[in-house]
């Protein structure tokens, strides 16, 4: 056993120990509060750093689909061309087919205040998707954003003439039922509602153009923990939200969505005859939950040259630049801003403090409104 040093090296010791902490760029310094001051610990990564080895909770995923965040299998084809459908969205239209399939769901404004659905297809393929109706202009923007194929079943003369232009100029693939294979009538729905089609019949088609993979595809940023705080990665400062309202027209589109915290995801329901009712996929029965809703405030105008045969106009879309968002994630509500530079780049969703927010793996509900709407929650 050592033995322990005298008084007099102890002393030296001390003083030796002194001096190393007073000296050097590199010393570190511990100051005792003044009696005036508080001090509070927090858990921040300033205060308390992640010990080395310890997975990030707030880490993005690296081995999950671009667009859904979900785990890769393997040999998928990660680069495989996303498929936009366009989907009506009126209650004669509804159940829809295929949507619970869906990597992200937009949903959009279209004449007459009522909405209709842009479904993007990539991580899973149905086998039947309906019911298809017509592109809007705001279409062309979303479309080149996934660097997408767009299905549709036609669109206004003024619309198509730009559809095409874009085509042609290598922004998206243009798969028309007007040109293109793949669509079918089914006898249970009356017409306009009964047209439907695979991803499969598109695929084939895809590969036929030479057009099946894309490059570059934005990768929307999905964390990779599942166990996490419902704060981290954006969501510092939020509020709880169990239930979101979307403000669409009361009596046949309105939406409301209800948070399931055993699950982490959120219910949704839509209104027929003012009405919620449950949405639910005519394919595989499965109620539709979405993992995010995210809501995109931003001008709409009336578009003069698209006028249906009610007399109403389309409407087009601001879909870049800023604007103000909520995102809505395990639970909570974070009042948000949103920005894109241009139509060939995604949405970045930030907080007050300009951080980044994350989404949660899974089904991702976009919401497109005008920017004096408010949506609600509690």
């Amino acid at each position: 056993m050592r033995k322990a040093p005298a008084p007099k090296a102890l002393a030296i010791i001390v003083v030796l120990g002194l001096l190393c902490a007073a000296c050097g760029g590199e010393a570190v310094r511990f100051q005792a509060p003044s009696p005036s001051e508080s001090v509070t610990l927090t858990n921040s990564p300033s205060v308390a750093p992640t010990p080395a080895g310890t997975p990030d909770p707030a880490a993005s995923c690296t081995s999950c689909w671009p667009l859904s965040g979900k785990p890769l299998a393997a040999g998928a084809a990660i680069d495989r061309r996303p498929l936009v459908v366009k989907i009506d969205n009126v209650p004669a239209a509804r159940p829809h087919y295929g949507i619970s399939q869906a990597d992200i769901v937009v949903e959009e404004l279209v004449e007459g205040f009522v909405t209709r659905l842009a479904a993007v297809y990539q991580s899973q393929d149905p086998q039947t998707i309906g019911g298809v109706r017509s592109a809007r202009l705001a279409d062309r923007s979303l479309t080149q954003m996934f660097r997408g194929a767009l299905v549709y079943s036609g669109t206004s003369d003024y619309a198509k003439s730009l559809i095409i232009q874009d085509a042609k100029g290598g922004r998206y693939i243009d798969l028309s039922a007007d040109y293109t294979d793949g669509y079918y009538r089914i006898s249970s729905r009356p017409g306009p509602y009964n047209l439907f089609t695979s991803a499969a019949a598109h695929r084939s088609t895809l590969k036929a153009l030479k057009a099946d993979t894309v490059s570059g595809l934005p990768r929307w940023p999905f964390l990779a923990a599942a166990d996490h705080s419902a704060t981290i990665a954006g969501m510092a400062g939020s509020i709880t939200a169990d239930e979101i309202t979307i403000p669409y027209r009361e009596d046949i589109s309105l939406v409301t969505y209800k948070y399931d915290a055993a699950t982490r995801m959120y219910a949704r329901w839509q209104n027929d005859g003012g009405k919620p009712v449950r949405d639910v996929d005519a394919v595989n029965k499965e109620p539709i939950a979405a993992a995010n809703v995210v809501v995109l405030h931003t001008e709409i105008w009336e578009v003069p040259e698209i006028v249906d045969a009610a007399g109403s106009h389309a409407h087009d879309m601001r879909l870049v630049g800023t604007g103000n968002a909520e995102v809505f994630r395990d639970g909570q509500r974070q009042d948000a801003t949103w920005t894109r530079a241009s139509d060939g780049v995604a949405f970045t969703f930030t907080n007050r403090q300009g951080e980044q927010i994350k989404f949660n793996p899974g089904q991702t509900w976009i919401h497109i409104i005008p920017t004096e709407w408010t949506v609600s929650s509690k």
